[in-house]
């Protein structure tokens, strides 16, 4: 009888042994270590929408983990795709400013000893790593997108809303500040709102709509599997005017539903939440289950979230131009002067976050 014997390298027992106890986190491992040595050992050009897969649900993850399946296909667990990464099996809570930027977050996050399970807790305790050249680094092909949809003439600063405009409507697939291909399903039930405010002068990047006790298999909003119903707050995160944000701040006085943060590229703050407030915006509600709340809004993060949505504008847009360009200088004019701002209608039932905006 001939028996082959293979040598399992040492790497891997001692990654196993922590968790030999933990099905879920073996699997993720195992999912992991799948997709590395996939990597390692295939180089093939495949049409995916062109062949017909019968996988299993494991070797599913391996195509996703590889970039070949299209995310918005995918049933999802949490509102974010969970990374395969053993050591953040159990993460299920985030904040929702990086939910377009989720590479950079895990790069931001990867020194963590423990990853937040449950509820968000005290984000002051772990420290984000700091931005580094990784952060903005993007494969050729999206820089060329980037190029093709973002480098244009800028007259004005109303081109820089038609910009944002057209991004909302579905008519551009890349933006500075979004690593993923295209807009989030969700947003396409308010994109005519976030069309309109971004002509106001509120460049948005970032939003979720109101959503009370839709069924968690949603194709749109869903998450968690079948069984279940999910909640959100009405969200909208963007860019304006110190004038337009003087008066936002003066209609959310009237408005005891909305909060806000607000905040410049040099660190000037405002707010109407406390600095310690967190805010859960998005949960769900699943047989057998203690209620899960995967995303927060955390004023301790949006400060850290901040330098890195600032630095886009020269980074991630202005770069693109050549030196001395006029339609450069513009963008980094914007990005210099510009506030950031992240605004919540905790009425999910009855609220209308984009009322605020009417009268501009």
């Amino acid at each position: 009888m001939n028996v082959t014997v293979f040598m399992i390298p040492a790497d891997i027992f001692a990654a196993l042994e922590p968790i030999k106890d933990n099905e879920e986190a073996v699997k993720s491992y195992g999912i992991h270590l799948g997709t590395e040595i996939f990597l390692f050992y295939a180089y093939f050009h495949c049409y995916i929408a062109r062949i017909e897969l019968n996988v299993s649900l494991y070797a599913y993850y391996y195509w996703q983990n590889l970039g070949l399946i299209e995310e918005t296909k995918i049933n999802r667990s949490l509102p974010w795709r969970r990374p395969a990464n053993v050591f953040r099996v159990r993460e299920d809570v985030r904040p929702i400013f990086w939910a377009n930027r989720p590479k950079s977050y895990i790069s931001r996050t990867i020194g963590w000893d423990q990853y937040p399970h449950g509820r968000w807790g005290d984000s002051r305790n772990p420290s984000y790593g700091a931005l580094t050249d990784y952060q903005f680094m993007r494969p050729r092909a999206r820089d060329k997108k980037l190029v093709e949809e973002w480098v244009v003439p800028l007259r004005s600063i109303e081109d820089i809303y038609e910009r944002f405009k057209q991004y909302c409507l579905g008519k551009l697939r890349s933006n500075p500040w979004s690593e993923l291909d295209g807009l989030q399903p969700e947003t396409r039930i308010i994109n005519e709102q976030l069309e309109k405010i971004n002509l106001k002068g509120f460049l948005t990047i970032n939003s979720q709509p109101a959503v009370n006790g839709e069924k968690s298999d949603s194709p749109t909003v869903g998450w968690g599997g079948p069984g279940g119903y999910v909640y959100q707050k009405a969200y909208v995160e963007f860019f304006c005017s110190k004038e337009k944000l003087d008066a936002l701040v003066e209609k959310c006085k009237n408005r005891s539903s909305l909060t806000f943060m607000a905040v410049n590229k040099e660190g000037s703050w405002r707010s109407n939440v406390g600095q310690t407030d967190v805010n859960a915006v998005t949960w769900g509600v699943f047989p057998a289950k203690e209620i899960i709340q995967p995303t927060i809004v955390d004023p301790v993060s949006f400060m850290v979230w901040k330098d890195e949505a600032f630095e886009i504008w020269s980074r991630g847009w202005a770069c693109l131009y050549p030196e001395g360009d006029a339609s450069r200088k513009l963008v980094e004019e914007v990005g210099n002067s510009y506030f950031l701002v992240s605004l919540v209608d905790n009425d999910y039932v009855n609220g209308d976050l984009f009322a605020v905006f009417a009268d501009f």
